[in-house]
């Protein structure tokens, strides 16, 4: 009974994955998001700081020019964390 019951819930793990995955490829296409020219005219970050950290603020004027809002939020929150912690330099995509 038990190996029944896995190789049910085997299946039906499968299942949702595909269908799920599915959904993601042929789902409908999100709206296109007003973008602000002037944060998408290039990345320009501090200077002088250890590039794993620039790539954060990297990734915050993606999140930005993007539109993607939540993603910012979060992203800036870590960024801020890191800047509290190492002394790091604003991130001018974070305010």
């Amino acid at each position: 009974m038990k190996k029944r019951n896995f190789l049910f819930l085997a299946i039906f793990a499968i299942f949702s994955i595909t269908i799920l995955s599915c959904e993601d490829l042929f789902g409908e296409e999100e709206a296109d998001t007003a973008v602000d020219s002037i944060v998408c005219n290039g990345y320009n970050g501090p200077s002088n700081i250890d590039k794993q950290y620039d790539y954060q603020c990297q990734a915050a004027y993606a999140y930005k020019c993007n539109g993607e809002t939540e993603a910012l939020r979060k992203q800036c929150a870590y960024y801020k964390q890191l800047q509290q912690q190492l002394n790091l330099p604003n991130c001018d995509y974070c305010n």
